[in-house]
């Protein structure tokens, strides 16, 4: 593990790898990690993609590169790594990053499955190595102010609702300059096909590969950000989830949404929809409980400057409204960045462990077998 800050005030950076050199880390991680030059050094980046990984070697001065994470982790000289590959790949690539002694921040999902993040739980907590998931949206100071909120409230859920409607993000926000990989070797791509469609199995009982990819990319890598941020919620107020009793999707992995039962008769329903029209990225969670009406709002996640909103209306005397909240600009991927520093170097309490996900998954999967049983995402194969 590394030192902690030098008693003059100077730190030792992070020792870095980058496992995947897509969209996020094009978009987000490799820039900010440069930026934070007196927290991380940019050592390595694994890509299988020749093009990426020479154009971003080149971009961002990384000496270490290689077509995949077992030759990065042979090669050695690192604290950590930062985990941006697909979704079906972040398993097995936690655990071999954990057996080479590394701390790992990987991006959400943590993996496709629950019994895959209680695997990675169960290495981690073997180990003293940190394993951190991405779920940015708790380190907004808006989503902080909430939860401190709920803490202090004595209150009973009536309702819970969360909406998200994405007009393609990836083509909004592409950075300038984006490499693409279109040229992915051929085994390497059909090793990730079928580890996709065996994971999805495991979370969902879904082996169709078409499903599959539904599965990856709607619920367990798009719906998750709201599944995670009102689990957080739930907590803060002492609520359990409940059963999940609906969900509709579909094949194009355009569509995810359920619904969850909750203690008392509450219901909790969800919904993430790719919907070009919508012409702007939206995402609102509503919790509607017996003192009020608590909304937190989300921008375009890469619009690094722009506010995050929390806001409490509620009654104030017979005809009045009373609203308080936040509205804070503070980037949540450089918080969480900062935050994983911290708990490597001055062992800091991990706000989003592995089990966290497990159980995030445990519901995505739930709510796709649902959907499948009842052909309301497409016939099982």
């Amino acid at each position: 593990m590394m030192a902690p800050a030098h008693g003059d005030g100077t730190r030792e950076p992070l020792r870095i790898g980058v496992v995947g050199g897509g969209f996020i880390a094009q978009a987000v991680h490799l820039p900010l990690l440069r930026e934070l030059g007196g927290w991380f050094r940019l050592e390595a980046i694994a890509e299988p993609s020749r093009r990426v990984r020479d154009a971003l070697a080149a971009r961002y001065a990384i000496a270490g590169v290689h077509a995949g994470h077992r030759e990065l982790l042979d090669a050695g000289g690192l604290d950590a790594v930062v985990v941006c590959a697909p979704n079906a790949l972040h398993e097995r690539i936690v655990l071999d990053a954990l057996d080479a002694g590394l701390h790992v921040l990987v991006e959400k999902p943590l993996c496709l499955s629950a019994a895959g993040a209680e695997r990675i739980a169960a290495r981690a907590a073997a180990s003293p190595r940190v394993v951190q998931v991405g779920y940015m949206k708790r380190f907004a100071p808006a989503y902080e102010a909430l939860l401190d909120d709920l803490r202090s409230a004595s209150t009973e859920v009536v309702h819970v609702a969360s909406l998200t409607c994405d007009p393609r993000l990836a083509a909004q926000f592409a950075p300038r300059g984006l490499v693409r990989g279109d040229d992915v070797p051929r085994h390497a791509a059909a090793e990730l096909a079928a580890t996709l469609t065996h994971q999805a199995a495991e979370a969902a009982g879904c082996d169709d590969p078409g499903l599959a990819a539904a599965y990856s990319e709607a619920f367990a890598g798009a719906l998750v950000h709201d599944v995670n941020a009102v689990h957080g919620m739930l907590d803060a107020l002492g609520v359990t989830r409940g059963e999940a009793v609906d969900a509709y999707g579909d094949p194009a992995a355009e569509l995810a949404s359920g619904s969850v039962a909750l203690p008392g008769g509450a219901r909790w329903t969800m919904a993430w929809a790719l919907v070009e029209q919508a012409g702007a990225f939206s995402e609102r969670i509503e919790l509607l409980t017996r003192d009020g009406l608590r909304t937190m709002r989300f921008p375009a996640p890469y619009l690094r400057a722009a506010p995050v909103e929390y806001t409490h209306a509620r009654a104030a005397g017979a005809t009045g409204v009373r609203t308080s909240g936040t509205a804070a600009v503070a980037d949540p991927y450089e918080r969480q960045l900062r935050h994983f520093h911290a708990c490597v170097t001055a062992g800091a309490t991990c706000r989003t462990p592995p089990a966290q996900a497990a159980r995030d998954l445990a519901l995505l999967g739930e709510l796709f077998a649902l959907g499948l049983a009842r052909e309301a995402i497409g016939a099982p194969a």
